[in-house]
């Protein structure tokens, strides 16, 4: 039994942290998977028709001859041919110009019974009009058949740029009152499909207003977020000299590490991708159409589902793991491929898939928008790569060590004491132990820029190591010292002249530090740091 018991302990020490990436990687995939075939299901299964009435056979008494001589005979109208009209004047929301575009006709072919001959009397006046109020387009250039059981009505530019793209009705007027329709006859066969291009300008405007409410909702963020970055660094971090970040990269900045986060970045891009494409397909069809309706998501709730999933997974996998390297002094965009410096591979990839995936999806919003009832569909494929992507990232997230963040960075004693034993500490969290840490320095111009000729490595029997890391102090520490005796090979009357200048750098904040481990993650100082340093040892803490 203690056999068994120290096999385990040594089997889940060693594999948890490649086990839990597996399982996780497992539950992404299964995720997308599922929500692929679910809507795979949705859109093949139709439900019944339950809006077709049956037509009740009913006894009709039969009428004499002298009552149907008798009746009126009422004007009923059966069919309209074609079904769908194609017009060449692009649809505007701004009134333009039509005179610039090719005169056309579009005739229209309406089928029935009893039409009135055309007269100059009022009372045979026939009236074809398409559409919806406000935008009807009305002809009177009407033509009888010899049988009167059709008509055929002529529209001209002046009225066809009245109409609005979409299903439109067609009615009938006669006498100025509208037709009876044939019973028999559904009313989708008394309707016609009006298509036409839409406008460069009027794309501009829904756009427009689209990109108007996302900002609204993006300036409220932006309060939210001002709020938080008052409150949520200490005063010497407000008062320091260090870069100052918009809104947008303080939502994305990883605290622990001082890193943009790829799993926020994500996050982030597909919300934003989702409420401005459901805002511009929205005001698009309300404006365009005149469909004021709720925009189906067509497979994008599951879309932003496994971003979420990556958001939260990977902000559990960083607290269990520990997080990566800071790599650079500042955040930069490159820290959406890099893990502490190392271009990681599994973030390339999923960088990559994301840009594809939204990108392809404004597309062919922009280009379909005037036809769509729904958020561009996704196929499943699609989702289960998307799936896999999150699932390599989230698994290289947690096979991969802890990465070094330097915090603070300490000259110890006063300029009289350098020359007898002066000492550096460096201070922070996830140091590899000395021995397998490399730690280099380089002195900066008034610029800010290296100075390639005076960069030097710390040999590393000048690396001691002051505090191991409480939880796995046999790979990583949380303190460092350098000792400058012996630090280079210069004789000792160039030995204090360097020292001096080293030290003259360091209180100009002139020196950047660089500590790398032995994985090769890496971490930046450059004396930016607002953590306030101390010259003199702290006083030892009564027990």
């Amino acid at each position: 039994m203690q056999l068994f018991k120290m096999f385990w302990k040594r089997t889940s020490k060693r594999y948890y942290y490649p086990l839990l990436s597996l399982v996780l990687a497992v539950i992404l995939i299964f995720t997308s998977v599922s929500f692929s075939q679910a809507q795979e299901d949705s859109s093949t299964s139709q439900p019944p028709n339950t809006n077709s009435t049956p037509i009740e056979n009913t006894y009709t008494p039969q009428q004499t001859s002298n009552e149907m001589w008798n009746a009126p005979r009422v004007t009923t109208i059966r069919s309209v041919s074609p079904k769908e009209l194609y017009i060449s004047i692009p649809q505007s929301l701004v009134p333009e110009n039509i005179n610039n575009y090719k005169q056309e006709r579009v005739n229209l072919v309406i089928t029935g019974d009893n039409f009135p001959k055309i007269d100059n009397s009022q009372n045979n006046k026939i009236a074809v009009k398409i559409g919806n109020p406000p935008d009807i387009a009305t002809t009177t250039n009407i033509r009888v058949a010899d049988d009167r059981r059709a008509i055929y009505a002529t529209f001209n530019n002046e009225q066809l740029k009245k109409l609005s793209r979409g299903l439109r009705p067609v009615i009938v007027e006669v006498e100025g009152n509208a037709t009876n329709i044939d019973p028999l006859v559904a009313g989708e066969q008394l309707q016609v499909t009006v298509k036409r291009p839409v406008s460069g300008l009027t794309t501009f405007i829904v756009f427009a207003i689209a990109a108007l409410f996302t900002f609204l909702i993006i300036v409220i963020i932006y309060m939210l977020a001002t709020e938080s970055k008052k409150t949520d660094l200490p005063q010497p971090v407000k008062e320091s000299n260090t870069r100052k970040f918009s809104s947008l990269e303080w939502l994305i900045l990883d605290r622990q590490s001082n890193t943009f986060s790829l799993a926020r970045t994500q996050f982030v891009w597909w919300l934003t991708i989702i409420v401005f494409g459901y805002l511009f397909l929205f005001i698009g069809r309300g404006l365009i159409q005149d469909i004021w309706e709720f925009i189906p998501l067509s497979g994008f709730a599951y879309t932003f589902l496994i971003s979420l999933v990556t958001l939260v997974t990977a902000q559990a996998t960083a607290a269990v793991r520990g997080s990566k390297g800071s790599g650079q002094v500042n955040p930069a965009w490159s820290d959406l491929v890099v893990h502490g410096g190392v271009v990681a591979l599994e973030r390339v990839q999923q960088v990559v898939w994301n840009l594809i995936i939204g990108v392809a999806f404004i597309v062919i919003l922009l280009v379909t928008y005037t036809t769509a009832s729904s958020l561009p569909s996704i196929p499943s494929e699609i989702l289960v790569l998307m799936g896999i992507s999150a699932g390599g990232y989230i698994g290289g997230k947690a096979v991969r060590k802890a990465g070094p963040n330097i915090t603070q960075v300490v000259l110890w004693g006063e300029p009289i004491d350098w020359n007898t034993n002066p000492q550096l500490t460096v201070a922070g969290e996830h140091f590899s132990q000395a021995g397998g840490v490399i730690l280099q320095m380089v002195y900066l111009d008034e610029s800010l820029n290296e100075k390639p000729e005076t960069r030097i490595e710390i040999k590393q029997d000048n690396v001691y190591t002051l505090e191991p890391d409480p939880l796995n102090p046999t790979e990583f520490c949380k303190k460092l010292q350098i000792n400058f005796n012996n630090l280079n090979a210069l004789p000792e009357y160039e030995w204090s002249a360097w020292l001096q200048e080293f030290a003259s750098n360091f209180t100009d904040k002139k020196v950047k530090i660089t500590l790398i481990n032995a994985d090769g993650q890496r971490a930046v100082w450059d004396g930016s740091n607002p953590v306030p340093e101390r010259r003199d040892a702290p006083a030892l803490q009564a027990p």
